[in-house]
């Protein structure tokens, strides 16, 4: 999909102009989730289905780097939230250079090959690393949650301009409910913080 327009990153991660960073992270997660190669099947479609997400993907987090309002253009920002509505303060920022996004993705000041290989040891200290593939960018680790089900955890990796950014999702490989996931980002930030 060469030269993607605005509009087509929009239709294909389905959202609307005015959509903020997270907006876009969810989608891309969602869709990208369904349609890897890992799960939709290895063939020529899911492939270029995930190429094409992720091409629509960066791109509008190129343009939302670079929008005043942190929107994709084209909708007026809602007005700021008041005091009462604001979130609590989630505390210190782990050390520069990673930083958790959501409660699902960590951002790596880090050239591609640099994060893969700094999230592969911090993985292997979390949970077992069950598969690999550097140049797809994709990591497994399985945990065990104490007095929960095992999990299988999938991190995937996109280049930024500016460093890397890892997509965590969690799937329990037992008959038992999926239990959150931030507490496996948690422990891979503090994993990735650690002086070795």
């Amino acid at each position: 999909m060469p030269g993607v327009t605005l509009d087509e990153a929009l239709a294909v991660l389905a959202i609307s102009p005015g959509a903020t960073d997270r907006d876009v992270r969810v989608a891309y997660r969602r869709l990208v989730s369904a349609a890897h190669p890992d799960r939709a099947g290895a063939g020529p479609d899911a492939t270029r289905q995930t190429a094409r997400l992720t091409q629509a993907y960066a791109l509008l987090r190129q343009i939302l780097a670079d929008a005043p309002d942190g929107r994709v253009p084209g909708v007026a920002a809602p007005p700021p939230a008041s005091e009462a509505g604001r979130a609590e303060d989630p505390g210190p920022e782990p050390a520069p250079g990673v930083r958790e996004v959501d409660q699902d993705s960590i951002t790596l000041d880090a050239p591609a090959d640099e994060a893969f290989a700094a999230l592969f040891e911090a993985a292997g200290r979390v949970g077992h690393v069950a598969y690999f593939d550097r140049h797809l960018g994709l990591l497994e680790t399985v945990v065990r949650f104490e007095g929960g089900p095992t999990c299988s955890v999938l991190i995937t990796l996109q280049g930024l301009a500016w460093g890397t950014e890892a997509f965590c999702t969690m799937e329990s490989i037992e008959a038992a409910p999926t239990p959150p996931i931030a507490p496996v980002v948690d422990a891979l930030v503090e994993e990735l913080t650690q002086p070795r």
